[in-house]
């Protein structure tokens, strides 16, 4: 046996329980390391359209890689969801340009409400027939979403106004969310050019470019 065996079998003769677990937890830690960085590739892969070791560079070096694989393979579920609700037989890859920045955006979402509207956006850009509705700028405009923010410019599209309404309250209670939120979300939605607002009679409204984004996430 050589210098160097003989010095290996000395160490871990010598190890006690708790460092012998210790080593074994690390070698299970690096073994999953390897796992999770394959898993994430193929979540991209499907998104690029291509195999998953050309998209391993999208997660090479990244320290919250199996934080992410967890989330990328939620959106894989609700990708699977709004295909089939939507009847969408077939799907394209998705343009680097778009794909990249928008699975790193999405990637690091982990709350539901702004899951589902980035999952949206990402079938939207998978299927040909929607693909044209998906704006770069949507994704520095989510990116600056609070879930709440979500909630309100979904529901704010599903309601017809009537003359002189309130409609912070009338979101308020379509949404059981306190007045003072709704108030909050309007002026960030107002701020990121998704709404427009007449802080007098509390009334806001999609604007075409909130509509655009609605209408890219819609089913």
């Amino acid at each position: 046996m050589s210098g160097d065996l003989i010095a290996g079998a000395m160490v871990v003769a010598n190890l006690t329980d708790e460092q012998a677990k210790a080593v074994q937890s690390a070698s299970e830690f690096g073994t999953t390391v390897v796992k999770e960085g394959s898993n994430l590739a193929r979540y991209a892969g499907r998104i690029l359209g291509t195999v998953p070791e050309d998209a391993v560079g999208l997660v090479i070096g990244d320290p919250l890689h199996a934080v992410r694989t967890l989330i990328a393979g939620q959106y894989d579920i609700w990708l699977d969801k709004i295909f089939k609700r939507r009847k969408t037989t077939q799907i394209q890859p998705v343009s680097p340009s778009v794909a990249i920045p928008l699975m790193r955006a999405a990637y690091d979402e982990s709350r539901p409400e702004l899951q589902e509207l980035w999952a949206s956006l990402i079938a939207a850009a998978m299927d040909p027939s929607r693909a044209s509705r998906v704006r770069i700028s949507f994704i520095e405009t989510l990116k600056q979403f609070d879930p709440v923010d979500a909630l309100v410019l979904k529901q704010r599209a599903s309601l017809t106004m009537q003359l002189n309404d309130n409609m912070i309250v009338r979101v308020s209670e379509a949404l059981n969310v306190d007045k003072e939120e709704v108030f909050l979300s309007v002026q960030n939605l107002s701020r990121l050019n998704c709404v427009y607002y007449n802080n007098s009679i509390s009334a806001f409204d999609l604007n075409p470019y909130g509509h655009a984004l609605m209408r890219a996430c819609e089913d």
